[in-house]
C-alpha cells in the first residue's frame, strides 16, 4: 500500500473510532469491520463489482445496503456508503487493521506472537503471558505457532520487538561471528 493510501486509511480509521466511542458501540464497529472484510475476501465478485467503473455509484450503494443494512450497525454502513461514493473501499482491510491498532491501544491491549520449536503446553503459555503483560504494562493477547525449524527454543514477536531465544538463531548469530573472522 502507498504511503498516501495508508494515511488515508489511518485517518479514516481515527475518524470512525471517534465516532464509534462516542456513540459507546467501537467493539460492535471492529466486529462489523471484520466481518465486513471476511465477506468481500471470500467473495472475489463482489471485490469486481465494486470496482467496476461502469456501474453507477448509486447500484454500488444499494447492493453494500442490501448485504450489509440487516448485520451491521448505522457507522459501519455510513462508512461504506462513503467509501463507495470517494471510490475508496479498496482501503477497507487497511481501515480495520488501523482502527484495531487504534482500539487496542485506547485499551492498553499489546499484541504479540510467540513461536516455538515445540508445542507448549497451556500453563506454559500462561506463564510467559503474564511474565509478558507485567513487564509491558498492558494486557497481552498472545497468539502461539510452533516452528520446528527453530530446532529450540522461541522467538516472541510483540509490537516492533522482537526477542529470539531459538536455537537456530543462536547458531546463526555464531556462524556471522566466525564468518567475520
Amino acid at each position: 500500500m502507498k504511503a498516501e493510501e495508508s494515511s488515508s486509511a489511518a485517518q479514516y480509521a481515527n475518524a470512525i473510532l471517534q465516532i464509534a466511542e462516542s456513540k459507546g458501540n467501537a467493539d460492535l464497529v471492529f466486529q462489523n469491520l471484520n466481518n465486513i472484510c471476511q465477506v468481500i475476501s471470500q467473495k472475489p465478485e463482489f471485490s469486481i463489482v465494486m470496482k467496476h467503473p461502469a456501474i453507477a455509484e448509486q447500484e454500488k450503494k444499494s447492493l453494500l445496503e442490501n448485504t450489509f443494512k440487516k448485520d451491521i450497525d448505522e457507522v459501519s454502513l455510513r462508512l461504506l456508503e462513503m467509501l463507495t461514493e470517494r471510490r475508496r473501499l479498496h482501503l477497507l482491510p487497511f481501515i480495520r487493521d488501523q482502527f484495531q491498532d487504534l482500539l487496542n491501544a485506547k485499551k492498553n491491549i499489546a499484541k504479540g506472537v510467540l513461536i516455538c520449536a515445540e508445542a507448549m503446553d497451556n500453563k506454559a503459555i500462561e506463564d510467559v503471558k503474564k511474565k509478558l503483560q507485567t513487564q509491558l504494562g498492558k494486557t497481552l493477547e498472545l497468539e502461539v505457532k510452533v516452528d520446528r525449524s527453530l530446532i529450540g527454543g522461541f522467538i516472541l514477536k510483540v509490537g516492533d520487538q522482537v526477542i529470539d531465544g531459538s536455537l537456530r538463531g543462536r547458531l546463526h548469530s555464531i556462524e556471522k561471528s566466525l564468518l567475520s573472522v
